[in-house]
């Protein structure tokens, strides 16, 4: 389908839809829901709470524990309802945004993709989020399973059922996509340019949905811009290269530090030394980490181009990679509450931020690691300063010296009650 063309719908795509009927014909027609952007988000009438909250789909009802692991971000706004309306919230260790794309947990593990509209506090003091649906693969036949259609359905649904963050992207950038990321990270990455309105598809301007910049990967698609009084070596515009075509920015010989993703240690840092290196691929061997048996230390392939994940509190820079050099020492360094340090822990640098200083002469630190949302005391000797590379240099993370600790310790007690509930809990 191409310019600005629509087509009309079969009427076997309606009853696929991913409400399991033609609701979604009724939801374009109820309210007058508009698409005309770029301030898609201003144009709907909001409604009451209770109403939102009844509109919820069963499937999605029935995972709605109310905003237990939530916890808002940012400076929240009061409308004329009287509700709380705030920019963000962190779940889990991910930061939602208004305006940004997020995945909502189905029933049987299925996932769909959702823009979020408004996130706000109902009357009960629960967590919502307000939702304009778009369709994949499953809900309209003969389209690639990469591709989603938006659509002006708008829902309301606990901010329990968000289950991460969605990368929707023009057919432009996904190309350019697909060719700087690893086969993994581009299995989660969609692409949208069409929209389902009036139960027609037409075209449809994705790039000027409020938010769409915003998103991660568009730290790597344009690269950091250097000033240009600024004297770029060789070495910057070779790694930049590399970035941008997918290609692998390290060689055999070198030493790195690998981010780990896994869970049970989110949010450390592994100290490594290359031992082959590939186009999108390298074989690392572990120098802290041996096997469980003794026979050496640990060795394994990890993609060469990967991006982090945001971090829980927004203190580190978007589009860092999981790939890095080692980091440099700083000995007599000087900590202050907020301050962004790596811990030395379980044989890793685990990032951290510091809730609580010394008192007297005792040299030790409350340090909170968001990547495992756990407390550790730390000796000022295993700590360093936290630095992020960026643009084939270190950056200073700014500090965070009004941190919520109390917010951050009810999450961590949440979460042990949680695991403990589960742990408690009798087999089925």
């Amino acid at each position: 389908m191409s310019g600005g063309s629509a087509s009309k719908l079969s009427e076997p795509w309606l009853m696929t839809s991913h409400m399991g009927s033609s609701r979604l014909l009724v939801a374009m027609s109820h309210g007058g829901a508009s698409l005309d952007f770029p301030s898609i988000a201003q144009n709907d009438k909001t409604r009451e709470s209770s109403e939102l909250e009844s509109d919820v789909p069963n499937n999605i009802q029935s995972q709605m524990i109310h905003g237990q692991n939530c916890i808002w971000s940012g400076e929240s706004s009061v409308c004329s309802k009287k509700l709380k309306h705030y920019p963000a919230f962190i779940r889990d260790g991910t930061t939602v945004a208004v305006h940004s794309f997020a995945l909502i947990k189905g029933e049987e593990e299925n996932q769909h993709i959702g823009y979020v509209e408004d996130l706000y506090e109902d009357y009960s003091g629960h967590k919502m989020v307000k939702v304009r649906w778009f369709n994949s693969s499953e809900e309209v036949g003969g389209i690639p399973s990469h591709e989603v259609m938006i659509t002006p359905h708008v829902e309301v649904v606990s901010a329990e059922c968000i289950g991460g963050l969605a990368t929707v992207l023009t057919p432009k950038h996904y190309q350019q996509c697909l060719a700087v990321v690893s086969q993994d990270f581009s299995d989660g990455v969609y692409m949208c340019s069409r929209q389902i309105k009036n139960n027609k598809v037409s075209s449809f301007p994705l790039c000027k949905l409020r938010g769409y910049s915003n998103q991660t990967i568009f730290s790597i698609l344009n690269p950091p811009v250097i000033p240009s009084n600024e004297e770029v070596p060789s070495s910057f515009e070779q790694k930049l290269k590399g970035v941008d075509d997918g290609r692998c920015c390290f060689g055999a010989g070198e030493e790195i530090e690998v981010l780990s993703c896994d869970s049970g240690l989110r949010g450390c840092w592994h100290r490594c030394k290359i031992l082959k290196a590939k186009k999108k691929h390298l074989k690392v061997v572990y120098v802290d980490v041996e096997h469980v048996d003794g026979l050496g230390n640990i060795e394994e392939w990890i993609a060469a181009c990967r991006v982090a994940d945001p971090d829980k509190l927004g203190m580190r820079y978007l589009g860092r990679h999981t790939i890095r050099p080692w980091a440099p020492s700083c000995s007599n360094a000087c900590f202050s509450i907020g301050d962004a340090v790596d811990a030395w822990w379980c044989n890793a640098w685990w990032e951290g931020v510091v809730v609580a200083t010394p008192i007297l002469a005792i040299d030790t630190f409350c340090v909170y690691f968001p990547g495992e949302n756990r407390f550790e005391d730390c000796e000022k000797k295993n700590l360093r300063c936290s630095k992020d590379w960026v643009g084939n240099k270190w950056l200073e993370i700014q500090p965070k010296p009004n941190i919520d600790v109390l917010n951050l310790q009810t999450t961590v007690d949440t979460q042990a009650l949680a695991s403990s509930q589960k742990e408690e809990a009798p087999a089925k």
